[in-house]
């Protein structure tokens, strides 16, 4: 059924692109409401009657001419409402409505007076519409849209029982939008609401704003929001994804016990931010991106799995200290720093179930981390008996390139007091002829007796596929003082490792391509 539904898809776009050729502008998405419109229906129509190809979908049951309807593009699905009565009708019931610059036909029109053509393009489409599930008006590109407008097009979004909801608004309006309360108050947004995101406008959520019992997905991006939050989050039971980025007026974060069903937090960007207070019961991820260490708290983290936390300095200091006390069940955690001023402490507090540790350095400029010792992220391992993989990236330049003498050096600072039973893959990315990143080699290699790949990659790419494919890889940002670097971490790999590895582990030495 699927296969025969693709292919009525094609018939479809291939009969539209007969009836307005590619050299067309076309019309857009208010081809079918607006009198704004560029397509002259009468026109269009003969020139339809006059195709051979023309599909009989009038022949077809309306709910199947629906169905066919709503797998078109928003573009073509507007088109064809313009040359078809059957179309016409189920154009008004089309469940997803994206409207932007490109598919309401005013890419590449004069600045001057888009926005009135803009209102009266939308205002007929969504006062026809009916039977909406989503709607998303992307309007980055128009700047001085009336909130009454706005308004009215999302009190008549939301009483049509849409489901999903999404508003993007430019930076540069000279007016922040305020996201009406009112919109979210009543039952229609109760009973249908099922996803909401916000970008670019203000909003400040009240007492009055109504139990949002359907919401499950809640993104916030460049949204205005000094206090309320408290209010829209305490009333959205079900909510089960949120994100907040660049909601720079946030101070401190609470998470309410009342998010039952939350399982995934992401927070980025957030300049004022100071702590995050999590009560949420089933958080199972949680992804922090900053410039600062935050006050994070847990208060129940039987639940949370994986975590995220990037960019801060000396996060791996700050995780090493605190995440077994806020996240000890974590499975899955991926630190990401931009410098290490200090080394990971050596502490007896354990991860017991952590299976996936990946450590990024993100030095922002040359010798971001000088003098931090890479043998002390043994730290990690020790506190992980379950550790099943461990990848370690590191960009160009971070590292002191210590020297590295023969391979008869006795370079195990520490002799493994533990065995990583469990540890069977390592990746270090961006691998230097540091000496401390050799001790950490073979550290890993005399005491993890289950160990079956490690790869030492000279170049910083995660992915070096596109070497041997006609992409551009990252190899051609290499300089030459990198490629340099790299042959010689490259031969002091072969010197000073190679023979130390098991006869079965496979052992791969990457360099960079041949450009």
């Amino acid at each position: 059924m699927g296969f025969a539904f693709d292919a009525a898809v094609r018939t479809t776009q291939r009969w539209l692109q007969q009836v307005f050729p590619p050299a067309d502008s076309g019309p857009a998405t208010s081809s079918a409401d607006s009198n704004a419109t560029t397509c002259k229906q009468d026109d269009v129509s003969q020139a339809a009657k006059n195709t051979r190809q023309e599909p009989m979908f009038e022949e077809l049951p309306e709910d199947i001419r629906y169905h066919i309807h709503s797998l078109l593009p928003v573009q073509d699905a507007a088109r064809a409402a313009c040359v078809s009565h059957g179309f016409l009708r189920s154009w008004r019931c089309y469940p997803n409505l994206t409207l932007n610059e490109r598919t309401l036909g005013l890419a590449g029109k004069k600045i001057k007076g888009r926005e009135i053509d803009l209102i009266c393009i939308v205002d007929p489409i969504l006062k026809n519409h009916s039977g909406l599930k989503a709607l998303k008006l992307d309007l980055l590109p128009f700047n001085n849209i009336s909130a009454s407008c706005l308004d009215r097009w999302l009190h008549t979004a939301v009483h049509s029982g849409v489901k999903e909801l999404s508003l993007a608004l430019s930076s540069h309006s000279e007016e922040s939008y305020n996201f009406p309360c009112s919109v979210l108050s009543g039952e229609a947004a109760a009973s249908s609401i099922q996803s909401l995101y916000l970008f670019g406008c203000a909003f400040h959520p009240t007492e009055t704003i109504g139990h949002l019992r359907r919401l499950k997905i809640l993104h916030l991006s460049c949204v205005h929001i000094t206090e309320g939050l408290e209010h829209l989050l305490s009333k959205s039971f079900a909510l089960e994804e949120l994100e907040i980025f660049k909601c720079s007026n946030i101070i401190c974060l609470t998470i309410p016990c009342t998010l039952q069903q939350l399982k995934f937090l992401k927070v980025a960007w957030c300049q004022v931010l100071q702590a995050v207070e999590i009560n949420a019961p089933k958080l199972s991820s949680f992804y922090y991106c900053g410039t600062a260490l935050l006050g994070i708290s847990v208060g129940d983290s039987s639940q949370l799995k994986d975590v995220h936390l990037v960019h801060p300095p000396c996060i791996l200091y700050y995780a090493r200290a605190r995440l077994p006390s806020i996240a000890r069940n974590v499975k899955s955690l991926t630190l990401a720093s931009c410098g290490e001023n200090v080394n990971t402490p050596m502490l007896l507090s354990k991860l017991p179930r952590l299976k996936k540790l990946d450590i990024r350095l993100l030095g922002l400029e040359p010798a971001f981390y000088p003098h931090y010792d890479a043998l002390s992220l043994i730290s990690f391992l020790q506190a992980s008996p379950a550790l099943d993989s461990f990848i370690l990236r590191i960009n160009q330049d971070d590292m002191c390139h210590d020297s590295v003498v023969g391979d008869d050096y006795v370079y195990l600072r520490k002799k493994p007091e533990f065995r990583h039973e469990h540890l069977r893959q390592v990746i270090i990315t961006g691998f230097r002829a540091s000496k401390s990143l050799v001790e950490l080699v073979i550290y890993i290699l005399e005491s993890a007796p289950s160990l079956e790949s490690l790869k030492l990659d000279t170049t910083d790419s995660d992915d070096r596929s596109s070497c041997t494919s006609r992409k551009p890889c990252r190899c051609l940002w290499m300089t030459k003082s990198n490629v340099a670097d790299a042959h010689v971490a490259m031969e002091v790999a072969g010197r000073c490792i190679a023979s130390r590895v098991p006869s079965g582990v496979e052992f791969k030495v990457l360099g960079p391509c041949k450009l």
